[in-house]
């Protein structure tokens, strides 16, 4: 900035010294004209012979002095640009007054967020801590419109370019005062005096289920995420309490969690919950959108198990492992419940029969029953690797989809893929 500046000036200069060039040289340009002359007088009485010196030496007095007006202006104007930059750059002198709830041992730890504050472009000329229900803050509270706590706030240069953003992100200026907003749970609601953010967890299991996701495992990752869940109980889908909730919030999906309305003010699950759920009409949000496998109670059956068939060729020893390479793909990648599992070699009848009912040229391969197409993202790139059947089953094809792996092309016979001994050289130069 400080030297997109000084070029700025430097060229405003470089142009005002252009100009008393040419004045000088227009200067010099009427003395030689008046020497030629000789100045004659205008009442005709002779020649007036004047010291030429001296005019000269006034001329570029005047030129002189002109210039330097120029440039002494210019310098000012650096001056004041310079003393701007410096302005911009000195830290914003404040004083911040913590408003704590030393009660609430599981609250929102505000001396992470002064400290936050502290490395911005500040300097703190003083600091205080204060009990959020002492007069003093009760009367802050209200003037500034705190709604959670423990905050902090602080006075001063609290508008001073430099914390422009900072203030913009992270709360907001009211009679010359910045609050802290950013208050996340769990926290106490200065009306109420009440903790907020304190969230029962209610999980929904379905025992008989295996392959089923763990409803568990999702809660775990919203206690990662910071929700302070307090309270977590496991309802059997089936029982009596089980049926009540299903009822209740018409439930059609298992196993799935819910969780307490407590949860309406973690603003970000908020603002998302509808790619999960849905929030009740009592502000308890229910899971709905479930990932495969799960219990379908309208169909009255489990969705998403699928049945897995290896077909395989003994004969080929060196054609890459099937189920080591593939399932792991459709479990780890896509999310396929397997329902069972079965390796066919095509020397048996039933794997001749298979290569003959789906033409299958390339072996080892998989064969998946209809039930995958319930997986949206794996139906959407099976055209890329292989062929969904008139009967609805998915046959693998495209082996190259793979890499480099060794398989035999039914069609010729040949083992594909394999890679050629090298000769191993000696020192003889011979190889062996």
């Amino acid at each position: 900035m400080i030297k997109k500046i000084i070029t700025q000036a430097s060229g405003k200069i470089s142009s005002k010294i252009i100009k008393k060039n040419k004045f000088e040289k227009e200067s010099k340009q009427t003395f030689i004209f008046l020497n030629k002359l000789k100045v004659i007088n205008t009442q005709g009485k002779g020649v007036i012979n004047l010291p030429w010196s001296k005019i000269f030496l006034g001329i570029a007095l005047i030129a002189t002095i002109t210039g330097g007006l120029f440039a002494t202006k210019t310098l000012a104007g650096i001056d004041k640009n310079l003393a701007a930059v410096k302005e911009a750059q000195r830290p914003a002198n404040v004083k911040l007054t913590k408003i704590i709830t030393p009660n609430c041992s599981s609250c929102f730890n505000v001396d992470e967020a002064v400290n936050l504050f502290k490395k911005q472009n500040i300097l703190v000329g003083g600091e205080r801590t204060i009990q959020f229900d002492s007069s003093e803050a009760q009367s802050l509270i209200k003037e500034l419109g705190i709604k959670r706590l423990p905050t902090y706030i602080a006075t001063g240069e609290v508008s001073k370019n430099n914390l422009k953003n900072f203030v913009i992100n992270n709360g907001q200026v009211k009679n010359g005062t910045f609050a802290f907003t950013k208050v996340t749970p769990v926290f106490i609601d200065p009306e109420t005096k009440k903790e907020m953010g304190k969230v029962t967890a209610t999980i929904l299991t379905d025992p008989t289920c295996n392959q089923c996701l763990d409803p568990k495992l999702t809660v775990e990752q919203f206690k990662k995420a910071n929700v302070k869940i307090v309270d977590q109980k496991e309802v059997v889908w089936n029982s009596d309490e089980g049926q009540k909730l299903i009822s209740q919030y018409k439930i059609t999906k298992l196993p799935t969690f819910l969780f307490s309305s407590d949860i309406d003010v973690y603003d970000d699950i908020k603002a998302n919950w509808s790619n999960l759920g849905t929030i009740e009409p009592d502000k308890t949000y229910v899971a709905r959108n479930l990932f495969l496998p799960y219990r379908d109670l309208e169909k009255g059956q489990i969705l998403g198990l699928v049945n897995l068939i290896y077909l395989i060729d003994s004969s080929c020893a060196d054609c890459y492992k099937v189920d080591t390479v593939q399932k792991p793909i459709l479990v780890q990648y896509y999310g396929v419940g397997i329902n069972s599992e079965q390796t066919v070699d095509i020397s048996s009848g039933k794997g001749q029969n298979l290569v003959d009912r789906y033409k299958i040229t390339k072996v080892p391969t998989i064969l998946l029953s209809p039930e995958a197409s319930q997986y949206i993202t794996l139906k959407n790139v099976w055209k890329n690797v292989g062929t969904v059947e008139s009967d609805g089953w998915y046959v693998f094809r495209e082996m190259q989809q793979l890499g480099k792996v060794v398989y035999k092309d039914l069609s010729t016979n040949q083992i594909m893929g394999r890679v050629q001994a090298s000769p191993i050289p000696n020192t003889n130069g011979v190889n062996q």
